[in-house]
């Protein structure tokens, strides 16, 4: 009968031991990526099941028992749209994304304009209060926009801006440029301030500086402050509801909402106007991912 040393059981045990772990790895892995499943498809199944819909006709989109793929699938339902021909309030579609990509586009331009300015104020120049109203910024972003919408409203009409597509981005603009400001505060002060001097050294002025070194290299946080507002901008409902009367005016957002009524709803011709509201979304994030990413991250344990 062969005789086990101590060694050899210790190293039976090690690997009896790694057998167990790789297990238990397994398991965990596979749980884990359940639970991944589970969640992408509580979450993503409406998403999902609107665009299935947009590729049908009245009659399929109403079948009893449901029919979970278009069985005789169709464009009709973007056409129409885009052509201007829907029925109901999405008849002027174009025209209302128009809308929504105007009032989006520019607030986020605004805001990333003056958000660079306001960032590398705080970022660069030391004065009494900056902290405070970092704060301050950051507070006024704690209030729902609900709760201040007939302060927003009588704001508004003082400026003469009711039912205007101007009054819509000043709101979007005033709303995203306090997180914007303490985002690119964070990305600008990740920045070698002896860049800067150097150049300076050589003759720049502080304006140069700033258009010529500095917003360059915060080409990627100020990317990430522009997708967000634009986002923000994008999807925006209830200021667009409030402060828009016209239809005319109406954004993509608010003309989806009007065309729901209580007698009758095309699931088919929401689910169309659903995916092209998403479609610049989708296609901003496509090919600006990496710049979102890394610029979420960028100056994120820098101390200012």
């Amino acid at each position: 009968m062969a005789v086990v040393t101590a060694e050899e059981r210790r190293a039976l045990a090690a690997a009896a031991e790694r057998r167990r772990a790789g297990i238990r790895k397994v398991i965990v892995s596979l749980f884990a990526n359940l639970v991944g499943v589970l969640i992408f498809v509580f979450v993503f199944f409406p998403i999902i099941w609107l665009i299935d819909t947009s590729f049908k006709n009245n009659s399929d989109a109403w079948a009893v028992p449901v029919e979970y793929l278009p069985l005789h699938p169709t464009l009709a339902n973007y056409t129409a749209l885009i052509s201007g021909q829907a029925s109901g309030d999405l008849s002027q579609w174009p025209h209302y994304f128009v809308n929504s990509l105007m009032t989006a586009g520019v607030a986020s331009v605004l805001v990333m304009v003056l958000s660079t300015i306001a960032g590398y104020a705080f970022a660069r120049f030391r004065f009494r209060g900056a902290t405070a109203l970092l704060m301050f910024l950051l507070v006024s972003q704690m209030l729902p926009g609900p709760s201040i919408f007939v302060s927003i409203y009588l704001l508004i009409a003082r400026l003469n801006l009711l039912d205007n597509l101007l009054g819509l981005i000043v709101v979007y603009t005033a709303f995203g440029l306090p997180f914007a400001t303490w985002l690119a505060t964070s990305f600008l002060a990740s920045i070698p301030v002896e860049i800067e001097e150097a150049a300076q050294i050589d003759g720049g002025s502080l304006f140069q500086v700033f258009t010529q070194i500095v917003v360059p290299l915060a080409k990627i946080g100020l990317i990430t402050i522009m997708i967000l507002t634009f986002v923000g901008a994008w999807a925006d409902y209830a200021f667009a509801s409030v402060l828009i009367e016209t239809q005319s005016r109406w954004t993509a957002t608010v003309a989806m909402a009007k065309f729901i009524n209580e007698i009758t709803i095309s699931f088919n011709s929401i689910g169309a106007a659903a995916a092209l509201l998403c479609l610049p979304v989708l296609v901003l994030f496509l090919f600006a991912q990496r710049s979102f990413v890394r610029g979420l991250t960028a100056g994120a344990l820098k101390e200012f």
